[in-house]
């Protein structure tokens, strides 16, 4: 066992996740939960894909990006259970995840996410939101950033993620 594997099979669950949530942490997952709406389209090419992806994501309950990520995960797997998710902390994923990442620890955010393939290789990283975001600077008015924290940008996270398949 080497590297992201290792990492990969020392993290713990999305119910793990829950269970360390505070209860108000959990009410505003609920809310997104709600508020996240998965256009046909999406579900239609989500139901289509017939392999799974492990993903290994370090994250944090308090973080609204990471809330945002795992409830956009979980919607996903409720369509087609396409994702392995693996989770650890942004103090595991700074310490052991970053270097593998190639990541400085200025710029290690939470939600961090590898997709892995089956030979726990590198597919894609998202890191902290969806890639174009960083080229466009798309949260760049609270506006923006407060719509997407609400669940409102879902369809440039599943454009984002689901491009690994």
């Amino acid at each position: 066992m080497r590297g992201l594997e290792e990492i990969y099979l020392k993290g713990f669950s999305y119910d793990k996740y829950l269970g360390i949530a505070s209860q108000d942490e959990l009410e505003k997952l609920d809310e997104l939960y709600k508020n996240i709406i998965i256009s046909n389209d999406f579900v239609n090419k989500i139901k289509s894909i017939d392999k799974k992806v492990s993903v290994l994501a370090s994250v944090e309950t308090w973080c609204p990006f990471a809330r945002v990520f795992l409830t956009t995960m979980r919607k996903i797997n409720e369509i087609n259970h396409i994702f392995d998710l693996s989770l650890i902390t942004y103090g595991r994923g700074v310490s052991e995840l970053a270097g593998y990442l190639k990541i400085d620890e200025d710029d290690f955010v939470v939600p961090t996410a590898v997709f892995l393939d089956k030979d726990f290789s590198k597919l894609k990283v998202f890191n902290g939101f969806p890639e174009k975001y960083h080229k466009e600077n798309t949260l760049d008015t609270i506006d923006a950033t407060r719509n997407y924290l609400k669940g409102k940008s879902v369809n440039d996270i599943l454009e984002d993620i689901l491009n690994v398949f």
